[in-house]
């Protein structure tokens, strides 16, 4: 017995170095710098270690995140990969970590794919400089140390009021990018594939992106905007995609009551549309926000509602609210669950509390053309009838 299992032991040694070729071909896929120009063109090399003949490779590349993955055949020589992709027909997200990988096909058995590589897909046609403070990151290219510390005091002390609107988790990576100029902004929009949803912030992403020329006004705008945007992107932090479900009123209302100084417009806004009775209905403002000069009413609004809800409720009220929101329920009922009111009757005690309001008031006013209208119907065969007793002879008294 021992002398056939040494034998079997020989034979399949001897196997094994009679038939190398039909072991699996070993693969080492070793990748090189990406480089790319923002908004232009991405290259992609490799090098590949194998002894096994190679019919073709496909290369795959998307932000991460995303569902969309983009594919191309790579050109291939003397073990080294080259692929070029579009990024005008093609766009990747700006700011965002790209995945890439390579699947490999040999001329005879199944194909190969090789490990997920990524880069950081920035806007490379400015030199960024960056100060951090935790999971805060400030970027900017025009200015000084004082000003990228400027921006960075906001975010801190918009990270610090957040804490108090609503319950934070550990913070993520928070990125700021500060742009010198608006067109310079738009620019990176356009060719950055970035789908913004209020403001200038992609809360999944952990970024936003805000310009802050310079001038008298700056250092207001800084105090304003840096808060506003650090409220998405931890909005997003607190309840992750659901985020997106949240009324547009209570993104941008959280956002707005976190800036750290209230905007004055929003008061003479708010004022000229309670005299007018122009009002916007809370409801119409879950979905989206109106697209003519309304909108700073709408932004207006939800600022003061929001501030509102969270003195008479405080931060459970507020964490409650968002949560319900999170969770699917409905836009006038969530605040039911929380609150113990719709949202139309919290309105109706905002616009009584914060806008004096008188909604009572409004609604008779609006009744009263109605009002008349129905009096005059009434009244008219009222007065046919007393008119025809006035007519009518009085019975004689009897005479005993």
């Amino acid at each position: 017995m021992r002398r056939w299992i040494i034998l079997l032991l020989l034979g399949l040694g001897l196997a094994g170095s009679i038939l190398p070729s039909l072991a699996a071909p070993i693969w080492e896929v070793t990748p090189y710098p990406v480089e790319y120009t923002f908004g232009g063109q991405v290259t992609l090399r490799a090098n590949i270690s194998s002894d096994a003949p190679i019919s073709g490779v496909q290369v795959f590349l998307r932000s991460r995140g995303d569902t969309e993955t983009y594919t191309g055949s790579a050109f291939f020589n003397n073990n080294e990969i080259i692929y070029q992709h579009d990024l005008t027909t093609e766009p990747l997200r700006a700011f965002s970590h790209i995945e890439y990988w390579f699947q490999i096909t040999p001329k005879s058995g199944d194909p190969y794919q090789s490990d997920t590589f990524s880069f950081l897909y920035e806007d490379n046609r400015f030199d960024w400089r960056t100060l951090s403070s935790g999971s805060l990151f400030v970027h900017w290219y025009e200015g000084d140390t004082a000003f990228g510390q400027s921006v960075l005091n906001a975010a801190e002390a918009g990270l610090d009021r957040a804490s108090s609107l609503v319950v934070l988790p550990t913070i993520q990576p928070v990125n700021i990018y500060v742009y010198a100029s608006g067109v310079e902004m738009q620019s990176t929009l356009r060719l950055g594939a970035l789908r913004w949803i209020a403001g200038h912030a992609d809360p999944d992403l952990g970024v936003a992106v805000v310009s802050l020329p310079t001038g008298p006004y700056q250092r207001s705008e800084i105090e304003r905007q840096i808060p506003h945007e650090v409220m998405h992107l931890l909005l997003y932090q607190v309840v992750g995609s659901p985020y997106y479900q949240l009324p547009v009123w209570l993104k941008e209302g959280l956002a707005s009551a976190n800036e750290m100084r209230p905007n004055p417009d929003y008061y003479v806004i708010l004022s000229q549309a309670v005299e007018q009775n122009i009002l916007i209905p809370m409801t119409s403002l879950c979905q989206t926000f109106p697209q003519d000069n309304n909108v700073y009413l709408a932004y207006a609004q939800s600022d003061s509602f929001v501030r509102y809800l969270y003195q008479q409720y405080g931060q459970n009220g507020i964490q409650g609210l968002v949560n319900c929101y999170a969770s699917g329920e409905g836009c006038e009922t969530a605040p039911q669950s929380v609150m113990g009111l719709s949202l139309s009757e919290l309105e109706q005690e905002w616009r009584r509390a914060a806008l004096n309001d008188n909604v009572l008031g409004a609604a008779l006013e609006a009744l009263l053309p109605w009002g008349t209208l129905l009096l005059v119907v009434f009244s008219v065969p009222l007065l046919l009838v007393l008119t025809s007793l006035r007519k009518s002879p009085r019975p004689r008294p009897s005479q005993a």
